[in-house]
């Protein structure tokens, strides 16, 4: 019995569906990309708030520490030939008003000698220009960081003009709550804005991939036999890429043509001068040119058989390949398959005296493509006619059920277990098979056209002897015609 595999399912399907190179996602890559630029966005909107409000913070300090130290210095004056200073403590309340900060005063005259404060606070190198525009810095006093104000005012006295240096300096905890306050909150807006960034970016890189999208469905969703351009909308980037499946298609299309063209041509040029060969040898056979000549006749139209039927089966699986993918699909009744496959080999079956036993289930209906079904069918019935034994009958059965099946039965010598697997494989037949006329790719037909039908093929026993082939399919309203066209 002559049989042919098809590849494994596990490696079609890795050659088929495999994507090799696919360790990375572009959406993926873009949303990250826009990601870094927005954190770098989000640090640099955070420094830029925090230098604004320490500057914002100096500021509001140094406001107070000026107005403190123009308030004390407007009550500067002379009595007695002596400077007095009636400190207005409101001007001191102010500054303690924030927080836990202390503050300092000092206030000396030209020649440095303090008048009243601490004595220790240093006044700085700078003096004042006028009395109304204070001079402030940052100075280390007592082991913290204070902010120092230093006003001038000048008084008349009997010996000429006197100059006063007041001096008002105050800690910085307040300033360094306000700026840090102001910084957390920086943060928390830069985190919402990134946030929010990265879910309108996400929003955004999806519609802008969507044209990927709509072609990946267009080209899903398109018939195997369906060669026509490409004609979704596309931004003008994608253009390019549309092109190029375009003509990728049409090459495919003409190669396809071609290499059809090619098969059909190629086998009528081979059966051809096979066939005269073989009248050729009969006839020298007939003419009775002696014995030995006799049995080189004999083998030479044996390898004619051989290569015409090899040709023959070539033919049929390429033609079967071709229509898996593209022929359409239409309801056929199931009895009416086997008996049509039974009159194309009523002829090969009397040659041999084997009769035809048929019980057909006349609701016995499938979904396929008849060409490709009754390809397999013959194959099957052929395989049954050559190793039955003469004058005998071949069984055909047809059963319908929830799912529809054709059983052919024979009473040659079967197919051991052991060969069961191998036979289905191309170009392999079974042990007891090696003396009779084939070409090894009849199974392997069988398996094709059933896989393309989502079907199967069962190779059992018949009872005391013989071989029963079944091919069981599936019901009608459960088969997927799209992917059936994809199998």
């Amino acid at each position: 019995m002559t049989s042919i595999g098809s590849p494994s399912p596990s490696k079609t399907a890795s050659s088929k569906f495999g994507r090799p190179g696919a360790t990375w996602s572009l959406r993926r890559r873009l949303l990250g990309q826009l990601l870094l630029v927005f954190s770098g966005l989000a640090v640099l909107l955070y420094l830029s708030v925090q230098a604004v409000a320490g500057r914002a913070a100096d500021a509001t300090q140094d406001n107070i520490l000026g107005a403190s130290a123009i308030a004390i210095a407007e009550q500067v004056r002379l009595a007695e030939g002596e400077i007095i200073v009636d400190l207005p403590y409101a001007a001191l309340e102010m500054l303690g008003l924030a927080g836990e900060d202390r503050v300092f005063y000092r206030i000396a005259d030209g020649r440095g000698q303090v008048i009243t404060g601490y004595d220790d606070l240093p006044g700085g190198s700078a003096l004042p220009l006028s009395e109304e525009a204070p001079v402030f810095f940052t100075q280390q006093y007592r082991g913290d960081t204070v902010r120092v104000a230093t006003a001038r005012r000048s008084i008349l006295t009997g010996s000429g003009r006197e100059t006063v240096l007041i001096t008002v300096a105050q800690t910085r905890e307040a300033h360094g709550a306000l700026t840090t306050s102001i910084a957390v909150s920086a943060a928390a807006v830069g985190g919402g804005f990134l946030a929010l960034a990265g879910l309108l970016a996400w929003i955004a890189i999806a519609r802008a991939l969507k044209p990927v999208q709509e072609i990946e469905r267009a080209i899903a969703a398109r018939a195997s036999d369906d060669f026509s351009p490409l004609e979704t909308a596309a931004p003008r980037e994608i253009l390019p890429l549309v092109d190029a499946i375009n003509a990728f298609v049409e090459r495919l299309r003409l190669t396809l043509d071609t290499s059809q063209q090619f098969i059909a041509e190629a086998a009528h040029r081979i059966r051809t001068p096979l066939a005269a060969l073989k009248a050729q040898a009969e006839v020298s056979l007939k003419a009775g040119a002696g014995t030995a000549s006799d049995e080189s006749l004999r083998r030479m139209v044996r390898a004619a058989d051989e290569t015409s039927q090899l040709t023959t089966q070539l033919l049929t699986q390429a033609m079967v390949a071709y229509r898996a993918e593209r022929a359409q699909r239409q309801s056929l009744s199931l009895a009416a398959l086997a008996r049509t496959a039974a009159r194309d080999l009523e002829v090969a079956a009397e040659m041999r005296g084997i009769d035809f036993r048929m019980a057909l289930d006349e609701d016995a209906r499938i979904e396929g493509d008849e060409i490709a079904l009754l390809e397999a069918i013959r194959n099957l019935l052929d395989n049954a006619i050559k190793y039955g034994p003469p004058d005998d009958f071949v069984a055909i059965t047809v059963t319908a059920g929830s799912a529809p099946e054709i059983c052919i039965a024979d009473h040659g010598p079967g197919v051991p277990r052991r060969d069961r697997d191998l036979v289905f494989e191309r170009f392999r037949r079974g042990s007891v098979g090696a003396e009779t006329l084939g070409s090894g790719l009849g199974l392997s037909i069988v398996r094709q056209v059933m896989r393309a039908h989502r079907g199967r093929v069962r190779l059992e026993e018949n009872a005391p002897q013989g071989l029963k082939a079944r091919l069981v399919f599936p019901p009608p309203r459960a088969r997927n015609p799209s992917t059936e066209a994809r199998s």
